[in-house]
């Protein structure tokens, strides 16, 4: 072996190592990160957001037992590809373990978007800057949504895959690109139907590319100052044609876009105001600012990726101000930064183009500072832990909570923030004086904004922790109690006057054996098919029975049947067939307030024929001494059915007529024959708030009834 070979192989072995070097502080910056998110997913016991969450466990249930999607044992529209992906996880048994796994997958998944980001961004910039690009995709107000059940988990990493493709296609690389472009827009579709957007940037890109490359411009070369008007007047004919097509498919377009405006582009605005605070302000300057680079003019790529990146942000933040305008309308008025998280890694991406450039433009940095000096001055800041529609409000939640600052204070901060985002704007017109210090200056910018982006992600995750411990400690233990005491037999609900019930339907995810949500009232939530079992006779006899064994009674509703378990309102039964009522409530809250209403009935149907019926009326639970007392009419008789075939009492034996004043009651007892009936009507219903009560609702009394059997 020679000297030469020596050396040639010492060399080799220091390359090699130098290259494992180089990996261990990528690599180690990566673990932290995802060691935080793992963490957000393990803390995080129990689904909050309804009627999502349930509806994704639902379908995805369905298709991983039968192979298509359902509901409540209704077949349905699996709604996103997102439901197949989960399904598997119901493969491992217990709803714990299945909800456990679902949260890894989740964040496994969502984290794979840093892959085609950091592609991306290795087209345009060095190695380590494409690193950089991809461990800040991990770092946006995005991951906030890892641990729920919804589309947006498969729909970000999806978005990031588009959007690597169609700079590919944009960029000319091949007929191959961009056939695969076009696949995955379309494709996109089938993850969350907001993706649309991606195939409208993409086209839109394109046709900006077309009309400002050289085909375009020997096009137009040739043309006259007519031939400009004419094209101008087509233009403009073309976008009046969509416009009317998009509505005759839209109703949201049609009545924002005709009607609501000035909604459309506040709303719109407000959640790229959350954007930007969520991206620690210098991605959003910085990105911006890479639309517009003199000195890569020339670069197709760069042209493709940036072309792409305004089509983007004008498509998703339409799509966002419509769909926020519209809530605004029909709903309620909410942030929807969740529609803009799919920008984030855009930006980053620009952010990092930009720091690479020799020379940017001191107009677009100038027109960038101003458009994220605006976003984060001139509309207020959501403080809500956490607010669920705008994840990025995040790092204001924290200095809202930690350091008691209130709405002025942190606007200071975040103008200061945007003061030195600026300033780090700066370096690249100062290259020749900061050369050396240069990387040390960019790390530590590029450090900040990771902390930041993670401080705020985490602030809104535990948040989200705190409020799904509240849930779970509220409900019966152990969570999925109702399965284990049935084997996994059907089971079903029934109950009244139940409403948006966070509760039932935190059961009903945790108990897959609960096939059915029924009401007596109609008053069963979704997501997914309900019924109303109508009274069959007076004797409480049922019609449409379920044929399942196991009933879970709610809310002041017995059955004939054997008792199994209690918990809370809830009440496991054995029942036999035809299902027959016991007694029930009919328009009295889970509370036994008569709420929101002036009417309620309690009916005892058997099977004791003879005994004491014993009635209280009272407001023992509302002690406001300036409250006005209410007349109170009280009948009892034989049960009849009224035209919806509830209980009711049609020829009254018994009606008496009281008044009753706050924190007192009005007891009723006497003997009487089953079935029985009692009819409450109260005539003034009082607003809680206004004595100092947290009750949103108007009440009127409380209503409790009892049949004692006699022999």
């Amino acid at each position: 072996m020679t000297d030469a070979s020596i050396t040639r192989a010492a060399n080799r072995e220091r390359t090699a190592l130098d290259r494992f070097l180089a990996v261990v502080p990528v690599a180690s910056a990566a673990l932290v990160i995802l060691m935080i998110l793992f963490w957000e997913a393990a803390v995080r016991k129990t689904p909050t957001i309804f009627v999502d969450e349930l509806k994704w466990a639902q379908l995805s249930r369905a298709i991983a037992t039968t192979g298509h999607a359902a509901q409540r044992g209704e077949p349905a529209s699996f709604k996103s590809l997102y439901s197949f992906l989960i399904a598997p996880c119901w493969w491992l048994g217990s709803t714990g373990a299945a909800y456990t796994a679902i949260k890894y997958l989740n964040l496994v998944v969502m984290a794979s978007a840093a892959v085609p980001i950091a592609y991306l961004a290795r087209r345009l910039v060095s190695p380590t800057a494409a690193v950089v690009a991809g461990l800040g995709t991990l770092c946006t107000s995005a991951f906030f949504y890892a641990p729920f059940l919804l589309p947006e988990v498969l729909a970000y990493p999806t978005f990031c895959l588009c959007a690597y493709l169609c700079v590919r296609a944009l960029a000319g690389d091949g007929r191959t690109w961009t056939i695969a472009a076009i696949v995955a827009c379309a494709g996109a579709v089938l993850v969350r139907s907001q993706l649309v957007c991606v195939g409208a940037a993409f086209a839109v890109a394109g046709a900006v590319l077309w009309l400002t490359g050289p085909r375009g411009k020997r096009l137009r070369s040739g043309w006259s100052r007519s031939d400009q008007l004419g094209a101008a007047v087509l233009t403009v004919g073309a976008l009046i044609f969509a416009n009317a097509l998009i509505s005759h498919h839209s109703n949201e377009w049609a009545v924002v876009t005709q009607n609501y405006q000035g909604k459309l582009w506040h709303l719109a605005l407000e959640a790229g105001s959350a954007l930007v605070i969520g991206l620690g302000v210098l991605p959003a300057i910085a990105g911006l600012s890479s639309l517009w680079l003199p000195e890569r003019k020339d670069d197709r790529t760069w042209r493709a990726f940036a072309a792409f990146l305004g089509a983007s942000i004008l498509a998703f933040g339409a799509y966002t101000g419509i769909k926020a305008a519209y809530l605004s309308v029909t709903f309620g008025t909410f942030v929807e930064e969740r529609n803009l998280i799919y920008l984030a890694p855009l930006l980053i991406v620009g952010a990092v183009v930009y720091f690479s450039a020799h020379r940017p433009s001191w107009v677009t940095l100038g027109a960038s500072t101003a458009v994220c000096g605006w976003l984060l001055l001139a509309y207020g800041y959501q403080l809500g832990y956490p607010y669920f529609e705008a994840p990025g409000y995040g790092i204001a939640v924290m200095a809202n909570r930690a350091f008691h600052w209130d709405q002025p204070t942190i606007r200071i901060g975040l103008f200061a923030a945007l003061a030195i985002a600026f300033a780090v704007c700066l370096v690249p017109f100062a290259r020749t004086r900061v050369d050396a210090a240069r990387p040390a200056l960019l790390g530590l910018a590029a450090l900040g904004v990771a902390v930041w982006g993670l401080a705020g992600e985490v602030t809104s995750a535990r948040g989200s922790q705190q409020g799904a411990d509240q849930l779970a400690a509220n409900l019966p233990q152990p969570l999925d109690w109702v399965d284990q005491l049935t084997g996994g037999h059907g089971v079903t609900y029934l109950g009244q006057q139940i409403g948006p019930d966070i509760g039932l339907s935190l059961t009903e995810f945790w108990n897959r054996s609960i096939e059915h949500i029924w009401t007596l009232d109609g008053t069963a939530p979704g997501p997914g098919p309900t019924l109303t079992p109508d009274l069959a006779r007076t004797d409480g006899t049922l019609r449409y029975d379920p044929g399942l064994d196991y009933v879970l009674a709610d809310n002041g509703i017995k059955l004939i049947g054997r008792p199994i378990e209690t918990g809370g309102s809830l009440t496991l039964l054995r029942i036999s067939h035809p299902w027959r009522l016991q007694e029930a409530y009919y328009g009295r809250s889970s509370d036994g307030w008569i709420a929101d209403r002036h009417d309620a009935t309690y009916a005892y149907f058997g099977p004791a024929r003879h005994g004491v019926l014993s009635i209280d009326v009272s407001r023992t639970g509302f002690c406001a001494n300036s409250a006005p007392p209410t007349p109170v009419t009280i009948r009892i008789g034989p049960v009849a059915l009224n035209s919806q075939r509830a209980a009711r009492v049609a020829k009254a034996t018994m009606v008496r007529h009281a008044t009753l004043h706050s924190c007192k009651h009005i007891p009723i007892q006497l003997r009487t024959t089953a079935p029985v009936a009692v009819d409450v009507h109260v005539e003034t219903l009082l607003r809680a708030t206004d004595y100092g009560i947290s009750d949103s609702r108007m009440l009127g009394a409380q209503f409790g009834g009892s049949f004692t059997p006699t022999r």
